[in-house]
């Protein structure tokens, strides 16, 4: 992202309307939402840089949710992006305004828009309603999925959000018509208490089972306090704050997802498997509470990657990191989980996993992205470190200013830990361009690092003290 970063900087300066945010509002009243932008200048097209696609059928999650009030205007999708375009080919018009429903769902590597509240509570990801201008929306077609408004040569757009029933709750307590740019939180409107538990504060759907509140408001401090314990403490000095939603008793389903932003972490829940406390139910959720609390130092709001391609580095860091965790009380499930990455990147690597996300292969990113983890703490146990939590402490440490790691810097301290070069450059190339013999290409790799592992026929199986 440094060169993008850099990319985009120069665009700004090069092209005066990029300073020139627009500002946009958001309003609720009854059952109607809608978003007022402000545009400061003439362009032939708006993109949204928030547009991943739905993670259950691809499909753009504006596409139905979002419509165009002002004449002459439409969402187009182009690419990895929706855009504002005009239908006669002209530029926008300088006021748009768009009505919405608050769209609950999950997409590919990217928060979900919005959070539904049993109680008829709302919470919106205020980064949703960012713009930039584009002057030719081809251009777009071919860019990367997972870029920024500041990609885009645009920056954060100021949005007001004012819900006429009154106070929103945002960044720890209710406010009136707060503006936010560039805050990547949620901004809840209507009822909910936030209740403050052993060092966490928690948000949670009235409806959520009992035994999930109780589960993460007791297991989610110690995994604070491990992971400030091995990395050092947190950026953020305050209480992280704990959404947790309830989609519902799906049945024959047990869904958990989602994500963290500063401060924050989302969680959702979903399917008739979570109604009853069961051990693999409760097993799945402290692994998806030490994945995403990972994220916290590795991740959003830590060291996060610096370009999309390098998601592999957050997600299969925070993969071994909760592994690592708990493998402590449950070694026989971390194992297993560890092989289970394994196994998937193994199916997964023959193509390049640094475009993982544009094939919507995201499990690439955590798999593949587990089994260079998994490498990483071989080599640290080799220069007398323990797990993972050695091998990438230093890097973090290194990046506390700037906040990115990329490819290049990890790879380089993995070949210097490991003492030769070889299982660096295996990864190197399967990260650009794929293997075409991955079972032999991660046995390479985990036979350097010194993780005890066998190949059985055409399949990689860990030795039980592979972690």
């Amino acid at each position: 992202m440094l060169l993008t970063m850099v990319i985009a900087a120069q665009v700004a300066a090069s092209n005066p309307k990029a300073s020139e945010p627009p500002s946009a509002e958001v309003s609720h009243k009854g059952n109607t939402w809608q978003v007022d932008y402000t545009l400061p200048h003439d362009a032939t097209a708006w993109v949204f840089p928030v547009s991943a696609p739905k993670q259950i059928d691809h499909w753009p999650w504006r596409q139905g949710a979002w419509q165009v009030v002002t004449p002459g205007v439409r969402i187009e999708r182009h690419g990895a992006y929706d855009m504002l375009v005009a239908s006669n080919g002209r530029s926008i018009p300088r006021k748009v305004r768009i009505n919405f429903n608050p769209t609950s769902a999950t997409l590919e590597r990217e928060y979900d828009p919005a959070i539904a509240f049993s109680n008829g509570a709302t919470a919106l990801y205020s980064d949703q309603f960012d713009v930039a201008p584009i002057d030719d929306p081809a251009t777009v077609d071919a860019r990367e999925a997972g870029l920024t408004v500041q990609d885009f040569g645009g920056r954060s757009v100021p949005v007001r959000f004012h819900d006429d029933a009154g106070p929103v709750f945002v960044q720890g307590r209710r406010q009136n018509d707060p503006t936010l740019a560039g805050a990547a939180t949620y901004v809840v409107f209507g009822s909910g208490e936030v209740q403050t538990i052993k060092g966490v504060a928690m948000l949670a759907d009235p409806a959520l089972p009992r035994w999930l509140t109780t589960d993460v408001s007791q297991f989610a401090p110690r995994v604070a306090s491990t992971y400030a314990s091995r990395l050092g403490a947190r950026s953020d000095p305050r209480l992280p704050l704990l959404i947790m939603g309830w989609r519902g008793a799906t049945s024959g389903k047990v869904i958990n997802d989602g994500g963290v932003r500063p401060g924050e972490i989302v969680l959702n829940f979903e399917g008739e498997g979570l109604l009853e406390r069961n051990e693999r139910a409760a097993r799945r959720t402290r692994w998806f509470i030490a994945h995403e609390m990972a994220h916290f130092w590795l991740g959003s709001e830590g060291v996060g990657y610096v370009a999309p391609s390098d998601a592999w580095i957050t997600e299969g860091g925070a993969e071994m990191m909760a592994f690592t965790l708990l493998a402590a009380a449950n070694h026989e499930y971390a194992l297993g989980e560890l092989q289970h990455a394994v196994d998937d990147c193994v199916k997964l690597g023959t193509k390049p996993i640094a475009q993982a996300a544009d094939r919507h292969e995201s499990r690439a990113f955590y798999a593949c992205g587990t089994v260079f983890a998994l490498a990483s703490s071989g080599v640290a146990r080799r220069r007398g470190g323990s797990d993972f939590f050695d091998f990438i402490k230093p890097l973090l440490a290194r990046h506390q200013s700037d906040r990115h790691l990329g490819s290049a810097e990890w790879l380089g301290h993995f070949a210097t830990l490991a003492g030769k070069p070889g299982a660096a450059n295996v990864m190197r190339s399967m990260i650009e361009h794929g293997s075409s013999q991955p079972v032999k290409d991660i046995e390479t790799i985990l036979k350097l690092a010194d993780v005890p592992m066998n190949v059985v026929g055409n399949a990689i199986v860990l030795d039980s003290t592979a972690i």
